[in-house]
């Protein structure tokens, strides 16, 4: 016997807008077919199909969008002119799996986050903006080497092997890339030596819980003493996703994830990133609150951590997010 409750899977073609491909967005609907009564795709394209959600009314909203543009000006990364998918919900009160667009502009903007996070007094490495030119050498008062990425990009985009520097001149060429391909300034942070880790967070509404799921990164070192995941090593997939078999690390990039999920105001599910320094403290990174919901890190976060399947991931966010309401 099927739920009934009709849910709704949103995507755009729209610039980059759109964080869910094809194949995951075929794989979302099929998993969530088999359980609830109505399930359908909706593109938009337009104004005209952005208002026809409201006029359909799910009961829940699935989506990769976090806004939306109908003309050259309001696509722009800084126009004050787009639409936030998660306002035009919930001023049409619709429900949907994620969080609203406070935590989102939080994600959105690296420094953001990071202040957020450690104005709540937790561990980021000491970090700030860069553009091209913008400093002299002796104005650098974080010591080399350095970690230098995109300010607003997602998935890695802009890291690469020059993306961890050791001088002013290796500084200067990472920021004027990043300039030059990514079209924003740049993230410069201390660098962070010790193992990295991720962590997936579903939040149970009805029980006023977090599950947590950390798992262990590892990536091969360059020249044998500093690692750097960047968007060909996850494109190629050649970072390893390890279970953490010790339970006090697990319990420290855990408590560290949560603290900072609840700090971004974040909410229903997402990932956030985490590092060591060479004594073993974590440290926050970033967050991905609207993680893949693909066979990707998510996951295999959910799968280490004795995750049932991934057909039962999907319903456990579904089922919490139509359980939570709508206040947003």
């Amino acid at each position: 016997m099927k739920i009934d409750r009709y849910i709704e899977i949103v995507t755009t073609p729209i610039g980059a807008f759109n964080l869910m491909p094809e194949d995951v967005l075929r794989s979302v609907k099929d998993v969530l077919s088999r359980h609830y009564s109505k399930v359908e795709i909706s593109v938009i394209h337009n104004e005209v199909e952005l208002n026809a959600i409201a006029v359909k009314n799910p009961d829940l909203v699935i989506s990769g969008i976090k806004y939306l543009g109908f003309c050259e000006e309001s696509i722009k990364r800084n126009s004050s002119n787009k639409i936030w998918f998660t306002d035009f919900l919930d001023d049409n009160h619709i429900k949907y799996m994620g969080s609203s667009r406070l935590a989102l502009e939080f994600e959105y903007d690296k420094s953001k986050a990071k202040e957020r996070v450690g104005n709540c007094g937790l561990k980021t490495a000491a970090s700030f903006i860069a553009s091209p030119e913008e400093f002299k050498s002796s104005e650098i008062f974080i010591d080399y080497p350095l970690f230098i990425k995109p300010l607003f990009e997602g998935d890695s985009r802009g890291i690469d092997a020059q993306s961890l520097v050791h001088n002013f001149k290796e500084y200067e060429a990472k920021v004027q890339s990043i300039h030059d391909n990514q079209q924003t300034q740049s993230l410069v942070e201390k660098y962070l030596s010790g193992k990295e880790y991720t962590v997936g967070i579903i939040q149970d509404f009805a029980h006023g819980t977090f599950q947590t799921n950390p798992v262990e990164i590892l990536v091969e070192k360059l020249n044998g003493n500093f690692a750097v995941l960047g968007f060909d090593e996850k494109l190629a997939n050649k970072e390893l996703v390890l279970e953490i078999e010790n339970d006090t690390i697990k319990t420290l990039v855990s408590e560290l994830a949560l603290a900072a999920f609840r700090a971004l105001d974040a909410r229903g599910y997402g990932r956030i990133d985490i590092k060591m320094d060479d004594d073993g403290v974590p440290f926050f990174l970033e967050a991905n609150l609207v993680p893949g919901l693909g066979h990707g890190y998510f996951y295999r976060c959910y799968k280490l951590n004795g995750g049932n399947s991934y057909e039962q991931m999907l319903l456990d966010i579904v089922g919490n997010s139509l359980y939570a309401g709508t206040c947003h």
